[in-house]
């Protein structure tokens, strides 16, 4: 029986299709076999326990130091400055004379006002001498007197002002940087440096938003500086009974000892806004975000005939605070666990983990 033509050629190319079918497979079955043949894929971490860990919630807040003995010296009257004993950033026991000025115009009116007190004292002594043989009238006295009484007055006034171009240090300190030099003329209140004391007691002001943390006089705040460096612990000495209206912050004062603070600048006071909390942490690094939040890797030990014998486990935490180097966590851990540490950025769950002992830079 002859076999149709179309027959024949179906035939063939099935044949040729099977063919090659069956090639495409051994080559496919021989890749799959050469791949199986590779270590599956894992990444080398270091590795941190996670601790037990009390965490105090808590708010920095920008604080402003004062010394308790810190003044301005500035010119208590007009005058030119003939002395200033002391250089800028020198150290001046207390009641030492820190600023001399001088004035032509009052020192000439004190020596014309001596003169005529003087000259009234005389006549006065000469008037009263001859009162005994009724020479002189009793008004002529009374206005010599009352002459007397106003010149010793505006004397009086000048003395005081005088006094006043001498300024003494009110208390043991250091002096700032001079803004004027010996024969500058100053004008009255204007500013010539500062004088701190060399107490170690430093205040710090600092305000409170309403509503944050209730305060009150022998509370204690942690004060850090500009750095993050911490200072020391301060007692709360005093707290404003009023809200200012515009910002809704109350002013709170503490003290500590802090000789290295300079007056005036400027430091971080951590407030506590809730209770001790008893959490876990971990180093910084540790701790990985993803759309889904904060995380951390576990490192478990796999079964005994694993290719390597830890893998990754990702666990779902959430971040309450944070200190230097390390965050503050709660969740689905217990206390004791490794973490990934350094390269945990690499990790993905499920992953075979090589731990590496010695610290990398990763």
């Amino acid at each position: 029986m002859k076999m149709k033509p179309w027959l024949i050629t179906i035939t063939v190319c099935l044949t040729v299709a099977g063919s090659l079918a069956g090639v495409k497979f051994l080559q496919v079955s021989k890749a799959m076999a050469f791949m199986e043949s590779f270590p599956p894929p894992f990444e080398t971490v270091t590795v941190a326990s996670a601790e037990t860990d009390d965490w105090q919630p808590s708010r920095r807040l920008s604080g402003t130091v004062q010394s308790p003995e810190h003044l301005v010296i500035s010119a208590e009257t007009p005058g030119r400055i003939v002395q200033l004993p002391y250089q800028s950033g020198e150290t001046v026991p207390a009641d030492a004379e820190v600023l001399v000025l001088f004035d032509d115009d009052v020192e000439a009116q004190q020596d014309a006002l001596q003169a005529d007190l003087n000259l009234v004292e005389t006549q006065l002594s000469r008037n009263l001498t001859l009162e005994a043989d009724s020479l002189v009238s009793q008004d002529q006295l009374d206005i010599l007197k009352a002459r007397k009484l106003s010149l010793n007055a505006q004397i009086a006034v000048l003395e005081a002002r005088l006094s006043r171009m001498t300024v003494r240090a009110p208390f043991a300190g250091t002096m700032g940087i001079y803004s004027q030099r010996v024969g500058d003329l100053m004008r009255f209140g204007e500013v010539l440096t500062t004088l701190t004391g060399l107490k170690p007691t430093r205040w710090i002001d600092f305000k409170v938003p309403q509503g944050l943390a209730s305060i009150v006089v022998g509370d204690t705040v942690k004060i850090h500086d500009v750095n993050g460096v911490f200072a020391g612990p301060a007692r709360v000495t005093a707290v404003s009974a009023a809200l200012a209206q515009g910002t809704r912050t109350y002013d709170v004062r503490a003290e500590l000892e802090a000789p290295t603070l300079k007056h005036g600048s400027l430091v971080q006071v951590a407030v506590d806004t809730g209770p001790l909390e008893n959490l876990m942490s971990v180093p910084k690094r540790s701790v990985r975000w993803d759309p889904q939040g904060p995380h951390v890797f576990v490192v478990e030990e796999t079964e005994a005939d694993a290719f390597l014998p830890h893998r990754a486990s990702i666990r779902r935490v959430e971040v309450r605070g944070e200190d230097r180097d390390k965050l503050f966590i709660r969740g689905e851990m217990v206390p004791g666990e490794l973490v990934a540490n350094k390269g945990a950025f690499k990790l993905e769950d499920n992953l075979f983990v090589s731990i590496q002992t010695r610290p990398t830079d990763q």
